[in-house]
Order: structure tokens, then sequence, then C-alpha cells
């Protein structure tokens, strides 16, 4: 009986300190940049809570100038319901084998292609309510290895399913903080 005892209070003083640790994934400086010949996109989240973030997104094309376009969201929010989510991630996970024609979706596809092959699953997402509920998450992923990316944005995808991503893209964020 008296381990019974320790066990329990055991358990209940690493509850805390665990859901800490699970709504402070979101928290720091994440940023995914791309660029090819004359074109660069940068795009960074920085959360300073689990409800407020920046979301920044920098591009180039050519000799053009730089263009900036900073977001404040405070109305960033864990999401219970991961059904649209988890079926983006599992279209990827089944599309990582195929040769993607399509430039911006093959450069995703390649980073990703080490993730997704260890089959990961969501562990926990945002709703960044950039532009409206749902189009924009932050996602982390079970089963990936420490190497890789600690959160996932998943972007509507404009369009129908297609050879990498459906309902959204995901682009894998490194932290940079």
């Amino acid at each position: 009986m008296r381990h019974v005892f320790y066990f329990l209070a055991v358990v209940f003083v690493c509850l805390p300190a665990y859901s800490a640790t699970d709504s402070e994934a979101i928290i720091g400086v994440f940023e995914y940049k791309v660029s090819k010949s004359k074109d660069s996109l940068e795009i960074r989240l920085e959360c300073a809570s689990e409800s407020v973030c920046f979301f920044t997104t920098i591009s180039q094309s050519g000799k053009n100038p730089a263009r900036k376009d900073k977001q404040i969201l405070n109305k960033v929010r864990p999401i219970e319901n991961l059904i649209y989510a988890d079926n983006a991630l599992k279209y990827a996970i089944n599309q990582q084998s195929r040769t993607i024609q399509q430039g911006e979706f093959s450069e995703l596809m390649n980073r990703l292609r080490p993730v997704l092959s260890a089959n990961p699953v969501i562990a926990k997402c945002w709703d960044l309510n950039y532009s409206s509920a749902g189009y924009m998450l932050a996602c982390t992923f079970t089963k990936a290895s420490s190497e890789n990316q600690p959160i996932y944005l998943f972007g509507t995808l404009m369009a129908n399913c297609g050879e990498a991503f459906c309902r959204y893209v995901i682009y894998p964020m490194s932290r940079v903080e």
C-alpha cells in the first residue's frame, strides 16, 4: 500500500511539469527558409506565450526589393479536433515515395521525408487564427527524432489535393531561439 502511495505522489508531482513542457512547445522562435537562384522566402513564427505570436514572411523575387509582412496573432489557441491536420499528415506520409514535380512542394517533401519515414503522429496543434480559424496551424509530432524540426506549420492549400499535400501544406520549421 505504501508503494502505491509513493507512485501516486510521483505521478501527481510530474503531471504539472509534463503539461508545462507540452504547452511550451510553441514558445520560442521558429523559421523556415528557402532560396532558389534569385528568389527567397523566409517564414518566421515567434511565440512569447501559448496564445500570442508574431508571424512574419519575407519574400524576394529577382531584383525586386524584399517584401516583409508581419502579423500579430493574439488569438492563438490549442485545438482539440485534429482530424483535418491528421488527414493532411497521413496524405503527406502516403505521398513521400512519389517524385514531386511542383518546385516548392518538391523542396518541402525533400525536407520532410526523414520525418515522414518515421510515420509520425500529431501530438498537439495550435490554431494560429491567421486570417481565420483553421487557416494556419502550428503542430508538434510524436515519433519524430530530436534532430528534426520541433514545429510544423500547416498552411491551407488553396487547391485540390495534389501530388504531395492535401488540405494543408506542411512546412518544417527549425527552432532558432
